[in-house]
């Protein structure tokens, strides 16, 4: 069954997915720590750098309509993960491979480490007809395992994150939502977003970074730094 289901949707065109960073999706993860210099090794993960598959379109009757990829996966991650550490108000430094001891850069404070577990995202359509067109149902999941270190390379905080987006919300009561996000790509987005952003709300984490005091308002946020340049 393996085997024919991945022959029918060999066949079929492949649609690519180009993920982006969602700036200030998770309220409160903006603007809250002090600008520590953080470096940030290339996301690992079982993915490789081309084309990875991460899910399907599927029709009303089940069958493969489309097959879903994004290229390079924990690439993409990564950008968005320096994104968000920069929008939270830390100065990531980018590093080109994780350092051998597992210890800061001289000249960073912190490293954090991530490794992408999990990249996927199906829309599946119904058979039932609305005044919006024809339903359907639309799942994103983007985990992440995290490993913050200070200078000594004593592990801070350790942790797997989920960032979960289901399409469209669970109806209350009576009144049933209509989805947000209609695409996959802007699905995994959010999901992406998502699991940047709880990251940055995790307690364990922020206890072990430097914080700004609650009346700080800063009116611009650090840009991510390389150190190449």
């Amino acid at each position: 069954m393996v085997t024919l289901a991945l022959a029918l949707t060999g066949c079929k065109p492949r649609a690519r997915i180009a993920l982006h960073y969602l700036p200030g999706f998770v309220p409160g993860s903006q603007n809250i720590f002090r600008p520590a210099r953080i470096a940030v090794p290339p996301t690992t993960g079982n993915f490789g750098a081309g084309d990875f598959e991460v899910g399907m379109i599927y029709a009303a009757d089940g069958t493969v309509q489309t097959p879903l990829v994004v290229a390079d996966a924990p690439r993409a991650f990564n950008n968005a993960l320096i994104k968000g550490l920069a929008d939270a108000g830390l100065v990531p430094v980018a590093l080109d491979s994780n350092p051998g001891d597992g210890k800061p850069p001289e000249g960073s404070d912190f490293i954090l480490t991530s490794e992408l577990d999990q990249i996927e995202v199906n829309k599946r359509f119904g058979a039932d007809q609305t005044v919006h067109g024809q339903y359907f149902t639309l799942k994103a999941v983007v985990r992440v395992k995290f490993a913050l270190k200070n200078r000594d390379g004593a592990v801070l905080y350790l942790d797997e994150i989920s960032g979960i987006e289901d399409e469209p919300p669970n109806p209350v009561g009576a009144e049933v939502f209509l989805p947000l996000e209609t695409e996959p790509a802007e699905s995994l987005s959010v999901a992406l977003s998502r699991a940047v952003g709880l990251l940055i709300l995790q307690p364990k984490f922020r206890d072990a970074l430097p914080m700004r005091p609650v009346e700080a308002t800063p009116t611009s946020t650090p840009a991510p730094q390389s150190p190449h340049h």
